[in-house]
């Protein structure tokens, strides 16, 4: 008997520690001490949505606002954005801009909070450090587009910390003149060189007519450094889409020069021209790169065009996309997108080619040195390569409609990872006035490119 007993418990024994080892191992992988894996192999192939807060009235400083602006980025595992809490659609009351964060499978968690007027713009360094840049009207009550630029920094954001910030000045204002404009477009280069841009009105006596301004410095620069980019333009240049690489600016503002309500036909301000400037051998250039002042709908209609997207690729071809509204019968839809790659004064324009219904934005990604086009209409999106036919369908939820698309690039420090991070800000006014308006985020893995 004891022999036997003795065999069991050595057969016992020879399963038992085998079994424990690798249960020891288990568990000690899924310790709280060890961090999980951020995704599984199965989400890492899925487009993933989730609704994320939003303004709860539609203007004037909703967040969807500001289509040439950079409205969220990515660290590594971490996404930072922000969203305009408004407490009511008057141009007399402040708002509050608000940073949240998405670390890996977390849900968003918010930060700081800056009084301002209108949404802004979100940068990241090559360090992970965060750069919100706000307008802060001097005195809203009086004028909700008059005030100054403020620079807000995370010095811990790529450890996740959206809380504790620094601020500086960038530019000052005393309520008696417009020294920013509301509508400031941003960048940032490898070498994390920090751009601002905007345009200024007549009436500064600083300047000579209308003219275009850029701020520039690197994080640990003390001074932020200004350039004229153009003075007596002749129109009000707003919404600069803003890019720089290796110490060389580019542009993008549209012709918005203000009809009083009583003089308009239709949209009240004139969109016909689209102005390109370039900063390269520290001389600026410019050209005007799409006028349609001499178009037939140009008498009856202020709103013909509008830009989309400006991208300059490795070999400083610069990539243009804009859409046109030449419909008769509709002055909200549009009618072509066009796109033009090149330089100042050599260009090539190709109209591009929608297979779709209703695309009313095209904008560009690249993902492993390939550009697709994202193409959004009023409740679907699209992606395609540029240089094929093939159109793939991003499944979006239902209720995702009437929205402004946003995307993480380069032009924003987002460096190349492994997914697209985009935002789909609900922008249409009936959908506001009836309290559904939605907005999203999306993250899609690089694989979904593949065609």
């Amino acid at each position: 008997m004891v022999n036997r007993g003795f065999s069991t418990l050595i057969v016992i024994l020879v399963l038992a520690i085998p079994l424990a080892f690798f249960l020891g191992l288990f568990i000690s992988q899924r310790s709280p001490s060890s961090p999980l894996p951020i995704l599984t192999t199965i989400q890492k192939k899925e487009v993933f949505s989730e609704k994320i807060p939003g303004s709860k009235f539609h203007s004037p400083d909703a967040t969807w606002w500001g289509y040439n602006q950079n409205k969220i980025v990515r660290f590594k595992d971490k996404v930072f954005s922000y969203y305009i809490e408004n407490n009511d659609d008057s141009s007399k009351t402040s708002s509050k801009f608000v940073v949240i964060k998405k670390d890996g499978q977390k849900l968003w968690e918010e930060g700081a909070m800056f009084p301002t007027s209108r949404p802004g713009n979100l940068l990241i360094d090559s360090k992970g450090v965060l750069h919100a840049f706000v307008f802060e009207p001097f005195n809203v009550s009086e004028n909700d587009s008059w005030g100054k630029i403020i620079h807000y920094f995370f010095p811990n954001s790529a450890s996740g910390d959206i809380t504790n910030f620094k601020k500086e000045l960038i530019v000052d204002n005393d309520g008696k003149s417009e020294t920013a404009n509301i509508r400031v477009g941003s960048a940032i280069s490898k070498d994390d060189t920090m751009v601002i841009s905007f345009g200024l009105t007549n009436f500064n006596p600083l300047y000579k007519g209308q003219s275009e301004h850029i701020y520039f410095k690197k994080p640990d620069d003390t001074d932020w450094a200004h350039l004229i980019a153009g003075e007596d333009l002749g129109h009000d240049f707003y919404y600069p889409f803003t890019y720089v690489l290796d110490n060389q600016f580019y542009l993008l503002p549209i012709q918005d020069d203000y009809v009083p309500p009583e003089d308009s036909t239709s949209y009240p301000n004139i969109y016909q021209k689209i102005l390109l400037f370039e900063y390269t051998n520290q001389k600026w250039n410019k050209e005007t790169v799409i006028d349609l002042s001499n178009h037939p709908l140009a008498l009856e209609r202020a709103r013909l065009l509008e830009q989309e997207e400006l991208f300059v690729d490795k070999d400083k071809n610069i990539h243009i996309i804009y859409k046109e509204f030449l419909d008769p019968k509709s002055s909200w839809a549009a009618t072509n997108h066009i796109q033009m790659v090149g330089k100042l004064g050599n260009w090539k324009t190709t109209k591009i080619s929608l297979d779709q219904p209703g695309i009313q934005w095209v904008k560009l990604i690249e993902v492993d040195n390939n550009l697709y086009y994202l193409m959004s209409s009023f409740d679907k999106l699209y992606v395609r390569d540029v240089n094929s036919e093939k159109f793939k369908e991003i499944k979006i939820p239902e209720d995702a409609k009437g929205f402004y698309p946003y995307i993480a690039t380069p032009r924003d420090g987002t460096k190349q990872n492994e997914f697209i991070d985009i935002l789909l800000l609900g922008a249409d006014q009936k959908l506001f006035q009836e309290k559904s308006q939605t907005n999203y985020y999306l993250r899609i893995p690089k694989s979904f490119f593949s065609f």
